[in-house]
């Protein structure tokens, strides 16, 4: 999957972007211009595993001085430049938390409490601002969010929108520009890719680019998790789409 970001949209914000992993590429690192991160969390999918993987990326937001911390998974497309103008929308010196729900609501019992919370769907991305984040160090960060996903027993995503909402009592911003493969990708219609945000892949829900005559548009045999035809579409200027 990290070829395919980093042919395309990765070019978009180098300096920004941090790949985070849990081994050691050099050739990797080298093409990402020394900004991957290996986390040395370990391998696999439990809260602990998890958990330590994000905390790591909350460590490096904080400690980068940057102002807002927007993540993405690895099966996203994102179009920086839509990431810049919906967040220079809202003011960063705020609270904001910026993201898709995927139910409206959820429970959660933690010391001895039982909690209603929302989050944004990890598999769509999320945007959290500085001033949020550093209200959130008690309860995150690389050991700290494995603490509170234990307590809680929730996954990484939940346990960001349960610290959010139900210990800060800060509610989610919602936003129809964050879209993951949970959707029905092919409704949305090509002629607004350009406003979304990021787009997600799956090998059973991809984007439609049946209706765009007007780029190029590779097979899918090259192109399978659509980015490369998705990124034509929106720079036809690279270098691969002419």
């Amino acid at each position: 999957r990290i070829v395919h970001i980093l042919k395309t949209w990765f070019n978009l914000a180098k300096k920004q972007t941090y790949i985070f992993t849990d081994g050691d590429d050099v050739q990797l690192n080298r093409t990402a211009h020394g900004h991957l991160v290996n986390t040395q969390c370990g391998k696999g999918r439990t809260y602990k595993t998890l958990g330590c993987k994000m905390g790591t990326e909350f460590d490096t937001f904080l400690s980068s001085g940057k102002k807002w911390w927007c993540r993405f998974d690895d099966d996203n497309y994102v179009n920086p430049t839509r990431l810049v103008e919906v967040v220079k929308s809202f003011n960063w010196t705020s609270d904001v938390y910026l993201g898709r729900l995927s139910v409206d609501h959820f429970h959660a019992g933690y010391r001895g409490k039982n909690y209603e919370y929302q989050f944004a769907h990890g598999g769509a991305g999320c945007c959290i601002s500085r001033p949020l984040a550093l209200k959130m160090k008690p309860w995150c960060g690389r050991e700290a969010l494995v603490k509170t996903q234990l307590e809680a027993r929730l996954p990484d995503d939940c346990a960001l929108g349960f610290i959010i909402t139900s210990l800060l009592k800060i509610k989610i911003t919602l936003s129809d520009f964050f879209h993951s493969d949970y959707e029905n990708l092919t409704a949305i219609h090509p002629n607004t890719f350009y406003k979304q945000v990021s787009l997600g892949w799956s090998n059973k829900n991809k984007i439609d680019l049946k209706k765009n005559s007007k780029s190029k548009v590779f097979n899918e045999e090259q192109d399978p998790s659509r980015f490369y035809s998705l990124h034509c579409m929106l720079y036809p200027s690279t270098d691969f789409c002419k």
